[in-house]
């Protein structure tokens, strides 16, 4: 025969019998203690919730009044503390002429709506009942509420006789309400409690001007707490204000740093483009402005220039002076050969040479005058051969430095096209 012992059930429970022992209980600081709490079952009561218990009861003496205690209940290991933070009144119709103590369903509901708006966080653990005088009828019919409403031994019952001023709470322990020796009575910031009290405040306590001291108080701390919670909502915003400019000056700042790099690297092309053009415009090359008469020196297939017949005759020898009707010339220049005067000039333009001199041409007199007319100016000039590559406006700027002569020198050797030059021509440079 096999027994199979199962232990999970043990197990669990002594799991939550040291998790229990192990739980601290919250202790409040602030407190007053009432009577004899040496008992392993403690009650706390917060003072807000006290007070306010004490204001319903003595503010009507003579009618009976009660509601419900919220709160919370703590344990560690044998020891059970239950703490009361809420208190709210039981609102009774008055149907039927019942003026005594009930919970019905009514009463209940407005209950559950004021727990649900004032106390969210807290659960029922008792009542309290405040009576013009507790007799044991009085006394047996309180039993049967709290055994019918508030069942559980933790579940307690706050009782005050009006008439003899006693004070005093209870709890269910081997089958009936059992008073204890004594409580507990705590200080802290109760908001809930005393928003509570100003929205039911309805009934003036005994104390009046106390009591008036204490609500100008309650409403001064519900006020420093709405401020609080308004100030901690703007800290929030202003964070997050915050957050998004430091985002949108970040990417504006890359947006600036990228914008940079792109025109440093555009002003160096740009430079770079320039140097390149003054280079150019410093060598001569080919590819400069045509209107200004710089051209480069056509060359033909095989190194071979085009030339000119007339201008590659020319000399440096100076031509004869033209012959004008009855006037000869009293000196020759020296080098040339000297010409007899023909009285008669042919009208055609054309003239005889005596002494076996060659006929000349039609184009002779206008090449002689030209001459004739550079020798009267007395301009004295050099000459420069063309060699290959070179320019009007580049063989100025290489003996002159500028172009500031460049109509001069086309000028001087009536040049017709000042766009061509030829290899070997001889140029004048005034």
């Amino acid at each position: 025969m096999i027994e199979i012992i199962c232990n999970g059930d043990d197990e669990a429970k002594e799991k939550n019998e040291k998790n229990e022992k192990n739980t601290a209980i919250r202790r409040p600081k602030n407190i007053k203690q009432i009577g004899d709490v040496s008992s392993d079952r403690k009650i706390y009561i917060e003072d807000y919730a006290f007070t306010y218990i004490r204001s319903i009861a003595y503010g009507t003496p003579q009618e009976e009044q009660s509601g419900v205690l919220l709160g919370e209940c703590q344990k560690s290991g044998e020891e059970k503390c239950l703490f009361i933070k809420g208190v709210i009144k039981a609102r009774h119709s008055g149907e039927d002429g019942r003026q005594d103590i009930y919970f019905d369903e009514k009463v209940w509901n407005g209950i559950y709506a004021d727990v649900e708006k004032y106390f969210p966080n807290l659960q029922v653990v008792g009542w309290f009942a405040a009576l013009p005088d507790v007799t044991t009828e009085r006394m047996q019919y309180l039993r049967r509420v709290h055994l019918d409403n508030f069942a559980g031994n933790m579940k307690t019952m706050y009782l005050i006789n009006k008439a003899e001023k006693d004070e005093n709470f209870y709890l269910f322990e081997n089958g009936d309400l059992k008073k204890q020796k004594g409580y507990v009575c705590f200080y802290e910031r109760n908001y809930e409690m005393q928003e509570y009290m100003l929205q039911k405040r309805g009934v003036k306590s005994v104390e009046a001007p106390e009591k008036d001291k204490v609500m100008k108080s309650i409403r001064a701390i519900i006020n420093e707490k709405e401020e609080q919670k308004l100030q901690k909502k703007n800290a929030v915003f202003m964070y997050g204000i915050s957050s998004f400019m430091v985002v949108v000056v970040l990417v504006i700042g890359i947006n600036l740093m990228n914008s940079y790099e792109k025109m440093k690297n555009l002003d160096q092309s740009l430079s770079s483009i320039a140097l390149q053009m003054s280079n150019m415009n410093d060598n001569g090359s080919e590819g400069e402005d045509t209107a200004g008469g710089v051209v480069s020196v056509n060359k033909l297939d095989g190194n071979v220039y085009p030339t000119r017949q007339a201008e590659s005759a020319q000399t440096d020898v100076q031509q004869p002076p033209v012959q004008t009707e009855g006037v000869m010339p009293d000196t020759q220049p020296s080098g040339q050969s000297s010409i007899a005067a023909n009285p008669e000039i042919n009208h055609a333009g054309s003239g005889q040479v005596q002494n076996g001199q060659a006929e000349e041409t039609d184009t002779a007199p206008q090449v002689q005058t030209e001459a004739a007319q550079d020798v009267q100016a007395g301009a004295a000039y050099e000459t420069y051969t063309v060699q290959d590559g070179d320019t009007v406006m580049g063989i100025c700027k290489k003996y002159y430095g500028s172009i500031s002569k460049f109509s001069e020198v086309i000028a001087l050797n009536h040049l017709e096209d000042a766009d061509q030059l030829y290899v070997g021509q001889e140029i004048k440079l005034p």
